[in-house]
This record gives C-alpha cells, structure tokens and sequence, in this order.
C-alpha cells in the first residue's frame, strides 16, 4: 500500500476540520445546515451550489440523516481528488467523523448539566433564541433549492415542468397522503424527472 501524500493528508484534515465546524455551529439538523455546506463548499473548492443542491436532492431520497449523507458523499468525492477509490474511502470516514464529532461531545458533555437545568430560564432563553435562527437557514436552504429547482442557469428563466411536477406532488401529498407512500411518490417523480427532463 502506497504511503500517502502530504496533498492528500491536507485534504482529509480539511475535511475532519470544515465538517466539525460545520457541525458545531449548525442548530435544527440537516436542512439548517445547507448554508454553512454551500459556504464552506465553494471555499475549500470542493462543489459549487448547484452541484451540492443535487447531491441535496440525493441525500434526502437515501437512508439516513440529510446531513450525514452529503457529509460523507462530499468527502467521497474530495477524497477520490487526492487518492482514487481507497482515499474517497478515507474522505467519506474524515468528513463524517468531522460532522458527528462536535454532536457526540456536545451530548456527552452537556446531558448531565441540561438535566440539572431543566427549568432554569437562562436555558429556556437560549433554546428560545435559537428557534428563529434554526427557521430562517431552513426556509433560506427551502430558497435555494426551489431557486435551482425552478429556474435555468439564468434566474430570469423559468422551469415550468419543475413548477407543474411540484404543484402536483403537493396536491397529491395533501388529498391522498394516508394512501400513498413517500418512497412511491419519490420513486414515480425521479422516473418523470428522467424522461420529462
């Protein structure tokens, strides 16, 4: 086995590094996340928006946490960058670790003094003033999915068959949700995706 390069043992800790700190300042899971993804993205050079808000749409089709899922894909891809298939391997392991690890410590350290803090209203006030913060990065990565979803490269352009597929899942999710299952209608749109677009 090949020892490796400097390259690509900068690259891992890149990776380990972004995803904790993604992690440790991401409040309101996956989705809350996407901000901090599109920023840290184009800065390490890894994946413009538009890239990453497909790998988005695959993330939430597949098993598991959202975050979690694009985490390990990107880290994938940076790491097949520097070291084909056994360093996108490693990318996938350093850039998942980087975003669970900041979690686990803050769980492990935190839980014995939440439990002693429960009704203390400093705790209350924190919690509170998040909620608001957690909300907006959700509805701005709601923004910029839908804008590179609905329209062409140029914003000016409009995407009407994404529109009418959306408008039509959402009445379909409001008159028929008990009846169909959401694998079936991701299933049946990822089909209509192939063969209308």
């Amino acid at each position: 086995m090949e020892a490796l390069s400097l390259e690509a043992i900068q690259e891992y800790f890149d990776l380990f590094i972004t995803f904790c700190k993604i992690g440790f300042f991401s409040f309101g899971g996956g989705l809350a996340m996407v901000p901090l993804f599109v920023v840290e993205f184009q800065k390490q050079g890894w994946m413009e928006p538009d890239q990453f808000y497909n790998v988005l749409s695959l993330a939430q089709m597949t098993p598991g946490a959202i975050a979690v899922n694009s985490a390990t894909y990107v880290g994938n891809q940076a790491g097949i960058s520097v070291g084909g298939r056994l360093g996108a391997i490693i990318g996938g392991v350093f850039s998942t670790s980087g975003l669970a690890t900041p979690s686990v410590v803050c769980i492990v350290a935190l839980s014995e003094i939440l439990k002693k803090l429960k009704q203390n209203k400093w705790k209350q006030a924190f919690f509170f003033g998040i909620k608001p913060v957690t909300i907006a990065l959700i509805l701005f990565a709601g923004w910029k999915i839908a804008e590179s979803t609905f329209f062409d490269i140029e914003i000016d352009k409009v995407h009407y068959p994404s529109i009418v597929l959306c408008i039509i899942v959402a009445v379909i999710i409001k008159f028929f949700d008990k009846k169909i299952h959401p694998i079936a209608l991701i299933a049946v749109s990822s089909i209509l995706g192939i063969v209308l677009f």
